[in-house]
Parts: C-alpha cells; sequence; structure tokens
C-alpha cells in the first residue's frame, strides 16, 4: 500500500517514522499553499486587548495572527479557545492564557457545544482563521447573542498540477489522507477519472457530504486526535 498525505498533518513526521520501520511507502503532496493576509486595523467591534474570548481555528490561524500577538500577550485574562490539541501546544508556546479544547472530538461543533456550557457571562468573541475557513463558530456565537469579529489572516492557493495519476500506485491501495474540502476539490480536479484503488482517509463526515463516492475505492474516517500509530493500525487493517 501507499499513504499520500495531501493536507499538511501534525502528526505527518510521526507518520513517516512508523511508514519507514514497516517499509510502508509515505509521501507529501500537498494541494494548497498558504498566504498571509495584512489584518492591520480589521478588528471592528472590540479589540485584542480587551476581548472577552480569543478563538483559533488552526494551527495556521496562530502562527499567521503574528501581528496581532502582542496585543493578545496584553490581554492574559481572555480565555483562549481551539479546535484541537495539536493547536493547544503551539498557542502555549505564546501565551499564559487559559486554553481550552475538546478532548476527543476535535470539530468545530463540539467547541461550540463546550462554549454553550460555559456559565460565565463572557460577550465578546473574536474567531482567528483562514478566509475559507468555515464560519460555523462566528454564526452560531452571532446566534447566541454574542459580539463576535471574523479575523482571516491566511488564505489557502490551489497548487495547480499538486499531483498526477502518475504519483498513483497502479497495483496497491493508495491511501490519500485529506482534511479538508479544499483540498479535496483540487485533488479532484488532479485526478478527474475513477479510481477503485484509491482510498480517501478523512477526519469525518462533513468533509465526504457531497463527495461522489464512485470516483473511489473505498472512504474512511480517521478522527483527527488518533495518533500516529493508530492511523496505521486502521490504514494497515482496511489494506488487510
Amino acid at each position: 500500500m501507499k499513504i499520500i498525505a495531501i493536507s499538511e498533518l501534525s502528526i505527518y513526521n510521526d507518520l513517516k517514522k512508523i511508514c519507514h520501520t514497516k517499509k510502508i511507502s509515505i509521501e507529501k503532496k500537498i494541494a494548497l499553499r498558504i498566504e498571509k493576509i495584512n489584518i492591520e486595523d480589521k478588528i471592528n467591534n472590540t479589540p485584542i486587548s480587551l476581548v472577552d474570548n480569543i478563538i483559533f481555528q488552526s494551527k495556521n490561524a496562530v502562527k499567521y495572527s503574528n501581528a496581532i500577538h502582542e496585543d493578545i500577550a496584553k490581554n492574559p485574562k481572555a480565555k483562549i479557545y481551539c479546535i484541537g490539541k495539536y493547536t493547544k501546544l503551539e498557542v502555549k508556546k505564546l501565551f499564559k492564557n487559559k486554553v481550552i479544547h475538546p478532548e476527543k472530538d476535535y470539530s468545530s461543533e463540539e467547541l461550540m457545544r463546550l462554549i454553550k456550557r460555559e456559565k460565565e457571562e463572557n460577550d465578546s468573541y473574536v474567531v482567528i482563521k483562514g478566509e475559507d475557513g468555515r464560519s460555523y463558530i462566528g454564526d452560531n456565537l452571532i446566534k447566541l447573542g454574542k459580539v463576535v469579529d471574523e479575523l482571516n489572516v491566511y488564505r489557502r492557493e490551489e497548487i495547480a498540477g499538486f499531483i498526477n495519476n502518475s504519483d498513483l500506485s497502479d497495483n496497491e491501495n493508495n491511501y490519500v489522507l485529506v482534511s479538508s474540502k479544499t483540498a479535496l476539490n483540487v485533488f479532484n480536479k488532479c485526478i478527474k477519472d475513477a479510481h477503485k484503488n484509491i482510498i480517501l482517509v478523512v477526519p469525518n463526515q462533513r468533509l465526504i457530504e457531497e463527495v461522489k463516492r464512485n470516483l473511489f475505492g473505498d472512504i474512511i474516517i480517521i478522527t483527527n486526535n488518533n495518533a500516529a500509530e493508530d492511523y496505521i493500525k486502521k490504514i494497515q487493517e482496511h489494506n488487510g
């Protein structure tokens, strides 16, 4: 079998080490490039140094928001929320704030459930994200009557021809690891024909809601709170 990561994954290096030990072919073919957005004067409602809550939707949101890191550091009382533990690790390197994230289901939906259970009346939020990232969190905070700013700090651009049929193995299963709909759409543009030996590996059901399943041999869900060892184990079990 062959494993191809088309999205940046926090555990990729760990996956690569395990695959090397097990003599499994693995490579990275990234579908999207990241471009930083100038965010000067983009906060509309509440200054970062005064906001009650800050939400980072991804590791890239942390990385590309460096222009406001000094202001965040001046607000140690603000709660910082993020979707997963890997983003939390990046946040903790920079700030002393309390950081909250879902323990098992790393998703916007689960993060909103956590926020709804908060008893404190904190009304102002800044959601830091990518330009084409989901607005689910911001939209639902507004429905709760919160004051919300969405701050887009980066955009993702397609890498045309990042992969083609020659990158796929003809005589074994190709396990394609993808973590965003945007990356999956770019992949589908590059690999236009149906391939029964392509197995999509996605973190949740939402990502494949509009996918034409007949283009692939199978689709398996491995949630993104799994360790690299679990990924390889589940892929090997599927491969038989």
